[in-house]
């Protein structure tokens, strides 16, 4: 069966597969057998020929893949400022947890679209 050219878009996910594989430290093999497929059929993946289809990106995130970065280009980072409250947020006692949830309930009470963004942001 002949495969068509790859779309430049199909290029470019292949592209960062390829470069996340070379980030992790695995070989194409590695990770081909991860996925279940011969050596040619990955390389058809890096190489923009060929699809891996959605049903083997979990497995690619279960060993450190960007599977968003992948798919879009875009790093899934949460922001240092993020880190730092979650962090903070952990270190709070009982009370104190209950005390930033009583802060948010009223700030949402404030400012009525603030609950639909914190839940978009927080608890999606």
């Amino acid at each position: 069966m002949a495969t068509a050219a790859p779309s430049k878009k199909r290029a470019e996910i292949g592209a960062r597969l390829k470069s996340e594989r070379e980030r992790l430290g695995y070989t194409a093999k590695q990770i081909a057998q991860l996925m279940g497929v011969t050596l040619d059929v990955y390389a058809t993946y890096e190489t923009g020929q060929g699809d891996p289809g959605i049903y083997r990106l979990p497995r690619l995130s279960a060993c450190g893949f960007d599977v968003l970065y992948i798919l879009t280009a875009e790093r899934h980072r949460p922001m240092e400022e993020e880190n730092e409250l979650l962090s903070r947020f952990r270190e709070l006692s009982q009370r104190g947890r209950a005390s930033v949830f009583t802060t948010i309930d009223a700030l949402e009470r404030l400012a009525p679209n603030l609950r639909k963004e914190f839940n978009k942001r927080f608890r999606s």
